[in-house]
């Protein structure tokens, strides 16, 4: 029999952040240069990343915790 599993929220979470990311270097975008842009976008992406990877860890956790009994 196929065991049957939950969405992982993930995905929804990881366009979150990459619209939040976005939405701060499209804010900087008027006051920076290009190169700055560049920087400052790729940081906070690489921000917003490991948010998800560290929610993505409590999750699991989480479950692991409270289901597995």
């Amino acid at each position: 029999m196929k065991q049957q599993t939950a969405p992982s929220s993930a995905g929804i979470l990881a366009g979150m952040a990459a619209g939040a990311a976005l939405g701060a270097a499209g804010t900087l975008a008027a006051t920076q240069n290009r190169r700055q842009l560049r920087r400052t976008t790729r940081k906070v992406m690489k921000e917003a990343e490991n948010a998800v990877m560290q929610l993505d860890r409590l999750m699991e956790d989480f479950v692991d915790r409270h289901m597995s009994q």
